[in-house]
């Protein structure tokens, strides 16, 4: 099956999956999650994208980044997966792909489609059984988004659905908390889940006309006469 084309176009959300080679472990002490948030920071200064959420695991990464017209998120990505497998090589004495080849980044609307797909990126801890509660996993962004403080990674302030969730910093952190802590149903996972298998993106009906539109992709008037029906 042929590969589907990246759509790479600024201001655009999208939600990044990437495994370990043959699901190998990139991530095996606190220090590897702690380097790849700080190159996060780094690339997030260069390429002016931001963050909306994130969740390391052991052996795969999931990212909410949105693109500005700096660099696209191969670019972006292409930059972190170097940095990231020289630092692992550099640590672990070890060589050849860390990551697979091609990650996946179906892209998200900018409404309840962002929330939701928010909370099934924290939340993926405690499907896995890890943790019994999102906020006993350190290496999300679920104690960021849900506390009034700024966080020079998240940018909070800059995702148009969590403002406006509430007035206040501490009511949007108070409203988010209410939503996140509830289990994601199991058909919302399974689009999501196909939605990173490569099955199209997760965005509304309106925001997909609209992506079409940008790219040149709406449906054409057939040809002709209009058949007369009988």
């Amino acid at each position: 099956m042929p590969r589907a084309n990246r759509i790479n176009l600024p201001d655009l959300i999208y939600h990044v999956v990437n495994r370990g080679n043959n699901r190998g472990i990139i991530f095996a002490e606190d220090s590897d999650y702690l380097n790849y948030l700080e190159l996060l920071l780094r690339y997030k200064s260069k390429f002016e994208f931001k963050i909306f959420g994130y969740c390391l695991m052991s052996n795969h990464i999931h990212l909410l980044i949105k693109t500005s017209h700096k660099q696209t998120i191969s670019e972006i990505m292409k930059a972190l997966t170097i940095a990231h497998t020289r630092q692992h090589h550099k640590k672990y004495h070890t060589t050849g792909h860390l990551l697979e080849g091609r990650f996946k980044s179906p892209i998200v609307s900018d409404d309840e489609y962002l929330l939701t797909v928010m909370r099934y990126i924290e939340q993926n801890p405690v499907r896995a059984g890890i943790v019994e509660h999102p906020e006993e996993y350190f290496f999300s962004s679920f104690r960021s988004n849900t506390s009034a403080k700024k966080d020079s990674l998240l940018d909070k302030e800059d995702n148009p659905v969590y403002e406006g969730i509430g007035r206040t910093g501490e009511e949007r952190a108070e409203r988010y908390r209410e939503f996140a802590v509830k289990i994601l149903e199991e058909e919302k996972v399974g689009l999501i889940r196909k939605s990173t298998n490569g099955s199209g993106n997760y965005v509304s009906k309106k925001f997909q006309q609209q992506i079409e539109e940008k790219l040149g992709l709406k449906e054409k008037k057939p040809r002709g006469r209009p058949r007369i029906a009988k």
